[in-house]
């Protein structure tokens, strides 16, 4: 393998392993938040996949870099993502559902009514690697290109009358925002009716987050998309898109006094700051 192959493989796995293990770890703790049985099935096999040092060494560094605030803020991710599909699917129980960026995401096992269709889309590298731990099955399946490759779409079953749906959580602050925008306004026109659930950092969010990173020794990661004011920002993208909601990531989630202090706070500031957001976006019809 390659040092350009090689580094693009260590930067996979350790933004691939980090939510897997979060949502493990607190799940585990916080079981009214999050039941994730998966989770921590499938991190173990990827430990026994690891032995070398190199790979403890960064599961190390990932468990030191995922405090409880970040760990469960990726857990309360998680759970508004699954909120979102659960009512998406009350009105189309026969959708297709899509997960931008899967990782090695578990969504489907949580969600799954035993009708809908299922797409897991990552770029090729990290689909070789998911598939290693989480196989396809019949109603769900994995497309191995990146999300700025368009023919994507062509590769998702989308009949306009069962639905369709679209999620995507910690990808789109990678991108900026003309390649968001882009991407939004493109799946608008291929997938009239349909939806996107997305979070996103703010500019601000995106300057903690980074320097984090830089503080920490992070490589090869780096925010840049920020989203500000939704109301304002959205409807610029295309007059095919309509935002039906946007709210600060920890404003539907009570906050339990067993968590840190620190953890705590932190939620109300970044809630009162819109330092992270969660929107939802609808596909008009044309």
């Amino acid at each position: 393998m390659s040092q350009g192959s090689e580094a693009t493989r260590i930067t996979i796995l350790s933004t691939m392993v980090g939510p897997l293990w979060a949502r493990a770890t607190f799940s585990q703790r916080y079981p009214d938040l999050l039941t994730d049985h998966d989770g921590l099935r499938i991190f173990e096999a990827l430990l026994a996949m690891h032995p070398e040092p190199e790979a403890k060494a960064r599961f190390d560094l990932m468990r030191e870099f995922i405090d409880e605030f970040l760990g469960l803020s990726l857990v309360i991710r998680a759970r508004t993502f699954d909120h979102a599909i659960g009512e998406y699917l009350k009105e189309y129980p026969e959708a297709t559902v899509v997960n931008i960026g899967c990782g090695l995401d578990t969504t489907f096992s949580r969600v799954d009514n035993g009708r809908i269709h299922w797409h897991d889309l990552d770029l090729p590298e990290a689909i070789e690697y998911r598939r290693k731990l989480i196989p396809d099955s019949p109603r769900s399946s994995c497309i191995s290109k990146s999300v700025l490759d368009h023919s994507w779409f062509n590769d998702v079953r989308f009949a306009p009358d069962r639905g369709v749906l679209f999620f995507s959580g910690g990808l789109f602050n990678y991108f900026r925002e003309d390649k968001v925008s882009d991407l939004c306004r493109a799946m608008s026109e291929r997938f009239p009716g349909g939806q996107l659930v997305f979070d996103a950092p703010s500019g601000l969010g995106n300057r903690v987050m980074n320097r984090r990173f830089r503080k920490r020794g992070v490589t090869g990661v780096e925010f840049s998309f920020g989203l500000g004011n939704p109301t304002k920002q959205i409807p610029k993208w295309s007059d095919r898109i309509r935002l039906v909601e946007w709210f600060p990531l920890y404003a539907r989630t009570e906050r339990n006094p067993k968590w840190r202090i620190r953890t705590r706070v932190l939620m109300d500031v970044c809630d009162l700051l819109g330092v992270v957001k969660v929107a939802h976006l609808r596909f008009l019809l044309a």
